[in-house]
């Protein structure tokens, strides 16, 4: 988990992109196509409605409950700090996007037990550093989703940038280096799918596992992806 420095490196970071303008402003495709695209990918689609409770963990500016907000779901989000929190706020009422923020982690969502039908973790989960504090991150995630709810889970995979600049410290920890602000911190990697799938089936009941690879003109990006049910 991110100690009290980094966090201030955060809020910099989310701060100057929001001053420059370039931040994220649209839904993380793969997630789009997970949760609306119907058949075309999963085994058993998703249908969401506007009665479900779609929480996003590690929100940032709210971009991914925008298509949840339009459709009129009761949309949440937390991210790591009060200022990150106000941000996220900030940029969702500029925007029209209906949802309330709060500060909370992977592992302290500040939510009853059994609440959520949908949980987005885009790119969170690695942020533990080491397998004990990730367990118990995916056990939080299954704590507020009702049965029957989903989790919708994406992590960086042994292609992306991220990861192979990485040093290795042993037993899925990598010390983040040559890469950005986050240089430093200690990330937990699942290094192939299998092991991903592995995990979220000892707090899921029906487990999906994907990879999407990109291999840009000067960046590579790789995500394991899964959507799990409760």
């Amino acid at each position: 988990m991110i100690d009290s420095m980094q966090n201030e490196e955060w809020v910099k970071e989310i701060s100057d992109e929001l001053a420059s303008g370039q931040y994220p402003k649209w839904p993380n495709e793969i997630m789009l196509k997970l949760i609306f695209g119907g058949d075309n990918y999963l085994s058993k689609s998703l249908k969401p409605t506007k009665d479900w409770k779609v929480l996003d963990v590690g929100c940032l500016f709210a971009n991914n409950l925008l298509p949840f907000s339009e459709i009129g779901c009761d949309c949440y989000g937390v991210d790591i700090h009060p200022k990150m929190v106000k941000t996220a706020q900030i940029v969702a009422d500029n925007r029209g996007i209906k949802a309330k923020f709060e500060v909370g982690h992977n592992r302290s969502l500040p939510y009853p037990d059994n609440y959520f039908d949908l949980l987005l973790s885009i790119g969170t989960i690695h942020y533990e550093s080491s397998e004990d504090l990730m367990m118990d991150a995916l056990s939080e995630f299954n704590r507020v989703l009702k049965p029957g709810g989903v989790a919708c889970i994406m992590t960086t995979g042994q292609e992306h940038d991220l990861y192979k600049r990485a040093e290795v410290l042993g037993a899925h920890r990598y010390k983040i280096t040559n890469f950005d602000f986050r240089d430093g911190n200690i990330f937990y990697f699942f290094d192939t799918e299998k092991y991903f799938e592995y995990f979220l089936k000892k707090y899921f009941k029906h487990v999906e596992v994907g990879r999407v690879t990109e291999k840009l003109m000067n960046f590579t990006v790789d995500q394991y992806i899964s959507i799990s049910i409760k």
